[in-house]
């Protein structure tokens, strides 16, 4: 037998499944501790000698010591391929038409035994040829941008991402989806919120907190109301499409610059910060929550444009108790140009802090000052500390969330605008970014 046949395994979990006549992929009874299980015999991931794993019956993977197995009975074999079968695509007249575009995140994931670790796998192609009910909703098109893990988003990917999706909208697509890693998607969706101009149909980012081939996987619900939302809806703006709650029939809307991730790993991981989303998803309907979004056809007749730009010398950073200055003046030393601060409570840092930051804006350097809790907005004039920043040049970002005005402020800094300019606009209201009094519900209740 060949070392392909045990892909992974080593020390005694190797020498049990030779001598059990078993090898991955193979279909097995399993005697553990006494309780018989059926299932089938997966790789191993690296440095696991004393485990055997097995996917059951049911579809969940589990892994057994070597020391509890009291035998391994072969009944058949079953060789996996992870390739989905591609089908025919028939484009109909009368369908919207939707964009699907492959960004990477576990969306587009499977597991990769050899590690344990989720790895990139399936093209755009063959996920949405894996949820096929998205055919009967929109004519798909499919474009593999790039593949990464979300962590390693750069603004240059936000570039491309924008970019792109004006072309295929300006060539007549209804509606675009993006599918994204959901750890920085908050990011991007912002990114993309104020780098798409004259935007007159839906752009929705989705993800998925677990990959397509674990059980209870969210991604083909969150592609299948993603695609719902691009085609049928009338918001022309940038959001983020995810489930509401754990049943598989709510999806939320939320808007792109107000969006954040609340939670690792439940499916029901994005809320909307401060205000109330967009519109909820059900069983295939829309339900609108609010009425002040961009319309889609405002902008019919202009061009959709990618005003794409980003000063990467810009910085987020998040204060914490006697947190060293040096940390500032290294952004100062290397000539960045913006800077936000996550500050505590409505906009504060420590004593320690003042003078570097005097400095930072005695040397250009734009600061603006976003608060760290989840909810509230900034108040610089309310105590002693923050009316010292306020008069040494720090900006208030408002109700603006740190990501949000992160991506605002780079944004604005690429642009050939002077500092009152790029100040002005920071703190004026350009894709719904800014909320400065909440909804009453917005604390409580998300839906």
């Amino acid at each position: 037998m060949s070392a392909e046949e045990y892909e992974g395994y080593t020390g005694k979990a190797l020498t049990f499944l030779k001598e059990c006549n078993a090898k991955i992929w193979s279909k097995v009874d399993i005697l553990v501790d006494g309780t018989k299980i059926r299932g089938m015999i997966l790789p191993a991931p690296e440095g696991t000698p004393d485990l055997i794993f097995i996917k059951l019956d049911n579809g969940y993977n589990v892994a057994f010591r070597v020391d509890r197995i009291r035998e391994i009975r072969v009944t058949g074999f079953e060789k996996v391929e992870y390739k989905i079968p591609t089908k025919e695509i028939k484009k109909l007249e009368e369908m919207p038409n939707v964009v699907i575009i492959g960004a990477g995140g576990t969306i587009a994931s499977r597991i990769e035994y050899a590690t344990g670790a989720v790895k990139p796998a399936f093209s755009p192609y063959e996920l949405a040829n894996a949820v096929p009910e998205i055919f009967e909703i929109a004519n798909i098109t499919t474009i593999q941008l790039f593949n990464i893990f979300s962590e390693d988003m750069r603004p240059e990917y936000w570039i491309k991402m924008a970019e792109r999706a004006s072309r295929e909208i300006n060539n007549g697509a209804d509606g675009i989806v993006i599918t994204h890693g959901t750890d920085t998607m908050q990011f991007s969706a912002a990114a993309l919120a104020f780098m798409l101009a004259n935007l007159s149909v839906p752009v929705v980012l989705t993800g998925a907190q677990r990959s397509s081939d674990r059980p209870a996987s969210d991604s083909a619900m969150n592609i299948i109301n993603s695609v719902i939302v691009a085609s049928k809806s009338s918001i022309a703006e940038v959001s983020v499409c995810m489930h509401a709650n754990l049943d598989d029939n709510v999806a939320l809307v939320h808007r792109g610059v107000r969006v954040r991730k609340m939670h690792s790993s439940r499916r029901d991981a994005f809320r909307t910060v401060g205000d109330i989303p967009l519109a909820l998803v059900r069983d295939g309907k829309i339900n609108y929550l609010r009425e002040d979004f961009d319309k889609r056809g405002v902008y019919k007749n202009a061009d959709t444009y990618a005003d794409a730009i980003f000063e990467e010398k810009t910085a987020l950073i998040y204060v914490y108790p006697y947190m060293n200055p040096a940390i500032i003046e290294t952004l100062i030393d290397a000539k960045y140009r913006g800077l936000v601060i996550a500050g505590t409570g409505l906009g504060h840092v420590p004593d320690v802090l003042i003078p570097t930051l005097k400095r930072a804006r005695e040397e250009g350097l734009i600061i603006a000052m976003a608060t760290q809790c989840i909810w509230g907005p900034v108040r610089l004039d309310v105590y002693e500390r923050g009316r010292v920043l306020k008069k040494i040049g720090v900006v208030p970002a408002d109700g603006m969330l740190p990501e949000t005005a992160y991506v605002k402020l780079g944004w604005l800094l690429a642009h050939d605008y002077d500092e009152k300019s790029i100040i002005e606009l920071f703190r004026k209201n350009l894709r719904h970014e800014i909320v400065l009094k909440e909804p009453i519900n917005a604390f409580f209740n998300n839906i």
